[in-house]
């Protein structure tokens, strides 16, 4: 139960887990603040305004019942979670396989039908669970009541209340392909609610496989000996012991519990864990998100520009020639030293306006440099993606539409023609790390930050990219619609320059 961004825990997590926050469309982040039980203190939402006006997010309640707060840059995430912090705030783990949430109605305690406390319940059952990895995220309910209003029939576990105790439910969950849980127990008092929940979840997480949620694999259990399936199977297990081992599922989750930390507390008091939200490695300066995406109103706040249709400009983008800087004079620029990129991931450096990343393979012993913008969307987010190897090659797939790349090369993985990333030389002297590069002027005529903000289109695609990476169309030729190498280059710094004058005008 250790901090997972330590001892190279990272390396081994998806994109949102490594930084703690889900990435979003352009990529941001978002921040979700644990709500217990849907329960807030004025003055926490309060806090929840100002931070949000402070580093100008755009908020929304969610279906379960907390606020998100989006549009934060991976490198304010730190300074957000003090802020939060310092108001009660504990990380929501919206990111992470783990306990979302345990959403509840308010009970005997405000409604007139309600026939037990569900929100103090439901708020014990949040705070004993909280934080606990899973081998996918766990979501609850307790409904105060037979009308349910927290849909508890429809979570991994939830809770029903009754005149005598709780009817407990077992392997449910909405989604993709909705599954009514189980009833498992009825009339039970909250001690034995909170017996049973520590062994089923802890037997879910000692047998279940990786990104199996609970309802899938209760029905890969076998049956119970009186041939009432899964059910009646964990039945014989949790209640009757008929493995033995419920003495150790009780003592395993014990540890977890008692273990519990606030990650986001834990890397907000440490300096070495605040450093890796550091958005270059090799500089304090920053750019903002809207230098990368362009910001739109909408009802009052800001949201990323809708991405343009695939095929359409700002979208699969490709240097006017592969080898583009294959005549241009370089230089050895050093960038930081080995110590300062984290291993076996990505990290971003800043040279001129242009973001590039550096991957420390030490795996393989190997360093790597690319363009930071994935070309599908010009999303400026491959230092984030995940690394990895495909028949030998190294790879990193975006984190936005998981496109891969080799890293050697620069090509796109498993498709014909696909896309292509620019990569750079690297080597190490000394301890330092050294990128072969062009002049800045030179490459930031091409990759420059400013150069290629996604900017507002009327040919928007949002069904297309929402649940996966449409199939692309014909791509245009950009050397026949400007004419030449040397033509791009020149309209891209003209683009880049105008950028920089607006913004050091505003």
């Amino acid at each position: 139960n250790g901090i997972i961004i330590d001892d190279g825990r990272d390396a081994l997590q998806d994109t949102n887990d490594r930084a703690m926050a889900n990435m979003q469309r352009g990529g941001s982040y978002s921040v979700v603040p644990r709500v217990p039980a849907g329960e807030l203190l004025p003055d926490q939402l309060i806090a929840l305004g100002v931070v949000a006006k402070k580093y100008d997010l755009y908020t929304k309640v969610t279906g379960a019942q907390r606020v998100d707060l989006f549009g934060a840059a991976k490198h304010q995430l730190p300074d957000i979670w003090e802020e939060l912090g310092q108001a009660g705030f504990e990380s929501g783990h919206a990111y992470g396989k783990a306990l979302r949430t345990v959403k509840s109605c308010v009970g005997s305690t405000w409604c007139r039908y309600g026939v037990q406390d569900a929100v103090s319940f439901a708020v014990e059952i949040e705070n004993r669970y909280k934080g606990i990895r899973s081998p996918h995220k766990l979501k609850s309910g307790v409904s105060g009541c037979v009308r349910e209003c927290a849909e508890a029939q429809s979570k991994d576990f939830g809770l029903i209340a009754t005149e005598n105790g709780y009817n407990l439910y077992l392997g449910g969950n909405g989604g993709t392909n909705p599954v009514h849980a189980e009833l498992f127990a009825t009339d039970i008092d909250e001690k034995t609610v909170i017996k049973y929940l520590d062994r089923y979840l802890m037997y879910y997480i000692l047998t279940a496989d990786r990104l199996e949620r609970t309802a899938v694999w209760q029905k890969k259990l076998p049956s119970g000996k009186d041939g009432s399936g899964p059910i009646g199977h964990l039945h014989e297990v949790i209640i009757e012991d008929s493995l033995g081992i419920c003495d150790e599922l009780d003592t395993r989750m014990e540890h977890l519990v008692d273990t519990y930390h606030d990650e986001w507390a834990e890397v907000v008091k440490d300096p070495a864990r605040r450093a890796k939200f550091k958005q270059f490695v090799n500089t304090d300066e920053t750019l903002s998100k809207d230098s990368m995406i362009e910001f739109i109103d909408m009802r009052g706040q800001k949201r990323p520009a809708d991405w343009p249709k695939d095929g359409e400009p700002q979208t699969n983008w490709r240097a006017p020639d592969s080898d583009i800087f294959a005549k241009s004079e370089k230089s050895w620029v050093e960038v930081g030293s080995e110590s300062d990129f984290a291993e076996n991931v990505g990290s971003s450096i800043l040279y001129g306006d242009t973001q590039l990343a550096v991957f420390n393979n030490v795996q393989r012993g190997e360093w790597y440099c690319t363009q930071n913008m994935c070309p599908h969307k010009q999303a400026f987010v491959l230092s984030q993606g995940i690394m990895g190897d495909t028949n030998g090659e190294a790879k990193v797939a975006c984190p936005l539409h998981k496109k891969q790349f080799s890293l050697d090369d620069g090509a796109e993985i498993g498709v014909d023609n696909g896309l292509q990333i620019l990569t750079f030389a690297v080597k190490i002297e000394d301890g330092k790390v050294l990128v072969e590069l062009p002049a800045v002027q030179e490459i930031d005529a091409i990759l420059g930050t400013h150069g290629l903000r996604v900017e507002k289109s009327d040919c928007i695609d949002i069904s297309g990219d929402a649940l996966k990476v449409p199939v692309r169309g014909q791509r245009k030729d950009w050397n026949k619609i400007v004419g030449s190498s040397a033509a791009v280059r020149s309209e891209t710094a003209l683009r880049a320059q105008s950028a920089n004058s607006t913004s050091t005008e505003a």
